[in-house]
C-alpha cells in the first residue's frame, strides 16, 4: 500500500488557490470562446433572415415575370390569329380581285 504524502494546511490552501486559479481561467476561455459562438450563431441568423428575404424577392420577381410572360405569349397568340385572319381576308380580296379582272378580260 502507498502511503500519500501528508499535505500541510499551507500546501492544501495553496493547492486550492492554485485549482481555484486554473478554474477561473478555463472559464474566461469558455466564456470567451461562447461569446464568439454566440455572436457567429447571430450573424448566421442575420445571414439567414436576409437570404430568405432575397429569396422571397426572388420568387416575388419570379412570379411577375411569369405572369408577364404569359400575357406576352397570350398577346402573341391573338396577333398571330389575326395575322391569319388579315392574310386570309387578303387572299380572299385577292382572289376575287383576279376574278373581277379575268371577267373584264373575257368582255
Amino acid at each position: 500500500m502507498e502511503e500519500k504524502p501528508v499535505l500541510t494546511l499551507d500546501e492544501k490552501i495553496q493547492k486550492l488557490i492554485n485549482n481555484y486559479t486554473e478554474l477561473k481561467q478555463k472559464f474566461i476561455t469558455l466564456s470567451d470562446e461562447k461569446e464568439k459562438l454566440e455572436k457567429a450563431k447571430s450573424d448566421l441568423e442575420t445571414d439567414f433572415s436576409n437570404k430568405d428575404e432575397k429569396f422571397s424577392e426572388l420568387e416575388n420577381e419570379n412570379s411577375q415575370q411569369q405572369d408577364e410572360i404569359d400575357l406576352l405569349r397570350n398577346e402573341n397568340r391573338n396577333l398571330r390569329h389575326q395575322l391569319e385572319k388579315y392574310e386570309n381576308n387578303t387572299k380572299d380580296a385577292l382572289s376575287k380581285l383576279d376574278d373581277v379582272l379575268n371577267q373584264m378580260n373575257d368582255l
